[in-house]
């Protein structure tokens, strides 16, 4: 289908109509030569409502081919065609204007520009007399609040939007508004809300069957109702859960929220071969997640430049097609410095985190205490227990790669003694604690280093080691 921008007015119309049609029914936008013709159709012979349906409709057609800058630069031109000054503005087309700015921010991870584009589209909704467009969009607020960690806000939007569902006799969508807090409330540790959630959601939501199973594609339900039964020590029923979500949920996500909640549940049960089973389960998982969206952000990226190189690369000379070239090398160059900066951060930071928890955990500044303390305060088998909870949750793996080189397990000692070391005890301290000298748990560093990293040299050396358990390597490029 094509266009000239010759075209008379009604033709003009026509066309812009039909593209309208096809993107209410969903329909794949990708002729970006007919959309901008009507855009110079309209500029010139068209009105300001007409010059903001012609720029929308090239601004989603932008979206659909990736052109996600693009797309959210066009979608600001068509915001700004509008005259809200005038009668007939149509409030409800600019309402989705900024709700598909929303959209693109949200694929961007920019919740709070997210959040200013939805209040401005909920706003023309309410102008537009649109009421299922404004509460959506309202609704729509809770997921940035949620990038954003604010769970109080989530709690208050969720339920205002179930109210407001409700006032227009929609009590599934209400139902359905309702499961999606269910995870903030139970982060604010707020029970009988999450289960008020859940009992709604199950009941009213019409996405489970008779047997109670949820609708294919939202099995990351069952992950936030094992955390409810793991909130009140109900292992059985979390790992059920759990168990559930990782045979009926078959994306990453869920196989990754699985394992998750797998780990959590024997961590509480103190099973240290199963926490380091689905710790490493969900850290390959999690390696995966990551890899794959890399990937699609890769393909993205190269599907909009290979759209508009080779636009660009059919018009030029043999001179300037060196120059474009030129210009992808460097592309892909700074693409792979950006690349390598992210993971020597990302990296870093993870490290430093790790490191802060051990050193600042309740037990850990409770062991300094009682070395300084005069006279000394001894640690009780409970005090220890507690340090090795600390430990070997932050680190699934630590227990299993301290014992991978022995026949036989430590002792408790020399367990103690590692563990103490990985949170940053001083050797005096550590000598204090476990009621013995400086010199003994010298010799006790020097022999660990032998049997359990199988190296030679000091005591030192092996604070060094121990200390690297855990700690993310860094990025190299292969």
């Amino acid at each position: 289908m094509t266009a000239s921008c010759g075209g008379n007015g009604a033709q003009m119309r026509q066309q812009l109509e039909t593209l309208e049609q096809q993107n209410r029914s969903g329909e794949q936008m990708l002729n970006d030569s007919l959309a901008e013709s009507l855009v110079a159709y309209f500029d010139r012979h068209g009105n300001a409502n007409e010059r903001m349906r012609a720029r929308y409709i090239l601004g989603r057609t932008y979206y659909c081919l990736g052109e996600l800058p693009r797309a959210l630069e066009t979608y600001y031109e068509a915001a700004d065609c509008a005259d809200t000054t005038a009668a007939d503005c149509d409030f409800a087309k600019l309402s989705r204007i900024h709700a598909q700015s929303a959209a693109v921010f949200h694929l961007q991870v920019q919740p709070r520009s997210q959040l200013k584009e939805l209040r401005l589209a909920e706003y023309y909704a309410k102008k537009g007399k649109d009421t299922l467009m404004a509460i959506e969009c309202y609704a729509q607020q809770a997921d940035a609040y949620d990038y954003l960690h604010n769970a109080d806000s989530v709690i208050v939007v969720r339920e205002c939007v179930a109210q407001q569902f409700m006032n227009i006799d929609r009590s599934n969508r209400a139902a359905q508004t309702l499961g999606s807090a269910i995870t903030s409330a139970l982060e604010k540790k707020d029970i009988v809300r999450a289960k008020k959630y859940m009992h709604l959601y199950e009941s009213e939501s019409g996405l489970f069957d008779v047997q109670g199973n949820i609708e294919e594609g939202r099995e990351t339900y069952y992950y936030a109702k094992g955390q409810y039964y793991l909130t009140i020590n109900e292992l059985d029923s979390a790992e059920r859960m759990f168990r559930k979500e990782l045979r009926d949920g078959k994306d990453l996500n869920n196989q990754i929220a699985g394992c998750k909640g797998l780990q959590e549940v024997f961590v509480h049960r103190v099973i240290s071969d199963s926490i380091a089973k689905y710790a490493m389960l969900s850290y390959q998982l999690n390696d995966s997640a990551y890899s794959l969206s890399e990937m699609q952000n890769v393909q993205q990226l190269q599907a909009s430049y290979n759209y508009n190189y080779h636009k660009f690369f059919a018009k030029q000379k043999d001179f300037e097609a060196k120059i474009a070239w030129l210009i992808s090398i460097i592309v892909i160059v700074i693409s792979i410095l950006l690349l390598w900066a992210f993971f020597k951060r990302y990296y870093l930071f993870r490290n430093i985190a790790l490191d802060y928890r051990l050193r600042n955990a309740n037990i850990t500044r409770r062991l300094h205490q009682m070395a300084k303390n005069q006279p000394i305060q001894y640690p009780t088998f409970m005090d220890w227990q507690e340090l090795r909870l600390l430990v070997e949750k932050e680190i699934p793996t630590f227990y299993q790669i301290v014992h991978s080189t022995l026949e036989s397990p430590l002792s408790d000692m020399e367990y103690d003694v590692c563990l103490a070391t990985r949170v940053q005890l001083s050797p005096i301290e550590i000598s204090k604690l476990k009621q013995c000298s400086p010199s003994s748990i010298t010799k006790i560093r020097k022999k660990l280093l032998q049997v359990i990293f199988m190296k030679d040299g000091n005591s030192e050396d092996f604070d060094k080691e121990i200390i690297k358990i855990g700690m993310v390597k860094r990025f190299h490029f292969i």
